[in-house]
């Protein structure tokens, strides 16, 4: 998992000039213009960095929050009394009182990563005039929790931050969700903007059955695809008895450099460490048993060696991992793995950090792809990845910015976005969308503001860029929650399928399904125009007695009833009446009314039905 530092080479640069281009080139305009949908009625879930509750974005227009709970698990005050074991909740009436009083916030976002890219799927565009700069679904409710802080150092007179991970904080984030959405009943799709390369990453980790079970309890669940592209990261081979592999890594960039391997149970590989000053340590044999560990301390290198049910991830996969932390020193280290048992002989291993942004690779084995985070090498979530829509931008100064040709032209990948497969073969990327680069909320305090070439022209001081998949994972939820709104019933499997089906092919994709581009470019209008298909097969004949059609309609709704009709009316999904008739009706003019969904309520002299209509452009 990154750091603040880390993001922000990702976040400087990149741009256009005024509104989002990321949601044209996704069409989530035309979803608006033809369906009038806004994720109202709808509950957009980010587990993140936290939130600036304070910021326009997040206010309704009578300045209350938008935010239903925040629970910041970073904050242990509240840890022994509020059920979950970690952390502090604050309620809506809580987050409106404080908004009241001024004064210190309840739970803050100091780096800025939580605030910006919650407000790329939620946020309402508020503190500019036009609300240019608005997220995809600006009606949804929010449930936010903040279960990572990024480290950064001192600005502007403010103090540094130190880095907070732990990773038994996902699982209760999911169950604090699954808590609130089922208390609220409403829709929900859950953002978890958070991962890095590393890990079994075959859908087996203890984490990823977490994320698994939080899906099979009904919920809709995104994880973005990570950002370890554009640098070769990912080595895996075959080792025959007694052949040896020599895993060569460049260590170009100082500090810690991981590398993790997995392998068979039933195999034994032996393991030599060579520095680049040629100092050797080992051969150290494997753990003899899946209980066992051989751990291996020295000043220049830490070696966890893990039979498979002692491994770091809690994996269920049967596979051993060698973990080894290469410390400051850079040059190129000799990893050898030799195999004294084999059975299989297969393996796989990542290194981190090892992207574009961070020049430490493998040299040897190199096999492309398989740079996807662990999370998103769950069963069932719904992985995006990220391309480029544009690389300039004006920032708040009136300079020109731009970001570096060399990420990635319009249309192209962006070259930090990660690529599948699952270590188990999988795909292991859906989609793509375009988070080279979209407007999101700022913090005026925050790390993210620090940095004037950040923050936006027309933005007010309130909004900048925000790029990398932690910009196309959102985006995409965004227009998941869109999804919801037309049809609450969708499941995840319903959305993934939706969403990997009309997903649209071009000349920068190529042939789809691919580890690159998953099955295509997000096509927001694409993906709703199905949902609103399988809507109307469903919905045209639901009533007892009543049937009507076409729908969607565009102009003349008719109503076919067995029984005589005393009346109807015609419900907003905001709940405003806009129609209403007595007596017998057969047909209703709905060439007025905007796109969107309605309720028809129909009443005859024993029942009232109510059935769903799709008003379409």
């Amino acid at each position: 998992m990154k750091n603040i530092t880390q993001l922000l080479l990702l976040v400087p640069l990149v741009l256009f000039s005024q509104g989002n281009p990321a949601m044209l080139d996704a069409n989530v305009d035309d979803v608006y213009s033809q369906f009038n949908l806004t994720g109202n009625g709808v509950i957009y879930a980010m587990l993140d960095r936290g939130v600036d509750y304070t910021h326009p974005a997040y206010l309704n227009p009578d300045g209350t929050t938008r935010i239903k709970y925040i629970f910041d698990m970073t904050n242990p005050s509240g840890a022994g009394t509020n059920g979950y074991g970690y952390g502090t909740i604050f309620t809506e009436a809580q987050i409106n009182a404080s908004l009241v009083a001024g004064g210190t916030p309840l739970s803050t976002d100091r780096g800025g990563h939580g605030t910006a890219t919650t407000g790329i799927a939620a946020g309402n565009g508020g503190g500019t005039t036009n609300r240019e700069f608005k997220g995809v679904a600006y009606e949804a409710s929010l449930i936010i929790v903040k279960m990572v802080q990024d480290g950064f150092p001192p600005f502007n007179g403010q103090p540094g931050q130190s880095t907070i991970y732990n990773a038994a904080y996902i699982p209760v984030a999911l169950q604090f969700v699954h808590d609130k959405v089922t208390e609220l009943g409403l829709p929900s799709v859950t953002l978890m903007n958070i991962g890095s390369i590393g890990g079994p990453t075959d859908g087996t980790s203890y984490i990823c059955q977490a994320i698994d079970n939080f899906i099979a309890q009904g919920h809709i669940f995104v994880c973005g695809v990570g950002d370890d592209g554009g640098n070769d990261n990912h080595a895996a081979g075959t080792i025959a008895q007694g052949e040896t592999a020599e895993l060569l890594i460049d260590k170009n960039v100082g500090g810690n450099l991981r590398m993790d391997l997995y392998y068979s149970e039933n195999d034994r590989f032996s393991v030599t460490v060579e520095l680049p000053n040629g100092t050797i340590y080992g051969p150290y044999a494997a753990p003899s048993g899946p209980d066992q560990s051989v751990d291996i301390a020295q000043s220049s290198f830490f070696m966890g060696h893990k039979g498979a049910n002692a491994e770091y991830f809690g994996a269920s996969s049967n596979r051993r991992e060698i973990l080894i932390d290469l410390y400051n020193t850079t040059g190129t280290y000799k990893i050898r793995l030799t195999g004294t048992t084999i059975v299989d002989g297969g393996f796989h291993a990542t290194l981190n950090p090892a992207n574009f942004a961070y020049n430490n690779k493998f040299t040897t084995y190199v096999v492309e792809g398989s740079s996807i985070n662990d999370f998103s090498s769950s069963f069932n979530v719904i992985s995006p990845g990220d391309y480029v829509i544009q690389r300039i931008w004006t920032d708040i100064n009136g300079i020109p910015r731009s970001r570096p040709i060399s990420e990635g032209l319009p249309g192209e990948i962006w070259k930090g976005s990660s690529k599948g497969p699952t270590q188990d073969g999988r795909l292991g990327i859906d989609f793509v969308a375009a988070g080279e680069v979209i407007f999101s909320p700022y913090s005026p305090n925050s790390y993210y503001s620090s940095f004037s070439f950040n923050q936006v022209q027309g933005g007010n001081g309130l909004y900048g860029i925000q790029t990398a998949v932690s910009a196309a994972a959102p985006l995409s939820t965004g227009v998941i929650a869109l999804m919801l709104q037309l049809d609450p019933s969708l499941t995840n499997q319903e959305v993934k399928n939706i969403l990997q089906q009309s997903a649209r092919e071009d000349s920068y994709t190529g042939t789809v399904p691919n580890i690159t581009f998953g099955y295509g470019k997000l096509d927001a209008l694409a993906a709703v125009q199905m949902v609103s298909e399988q809507l109307s097969m469903e919905e045209q004949s639901i009533g007892k007695t009543v049937k009507i059609y076409p729908n969607p309609v565009k102009n003349i709704l008719t109503i076919d009833s067995k029984t005589p009709i005393e009346g109807i009316s015609i419900i907003s999904i905001e709940g405003k009446e806009v129609m209403a008739k007595k007596g017998m009706i057969e047909t209703v003019d709905m060439s007025t009314l905007q796109s969107g969904i309605y309720f028809l309520r129909i009443k005859n002299s024993e029942t009232t039905e109510v059935l769903k209509i799709i008003k379409s452009y």
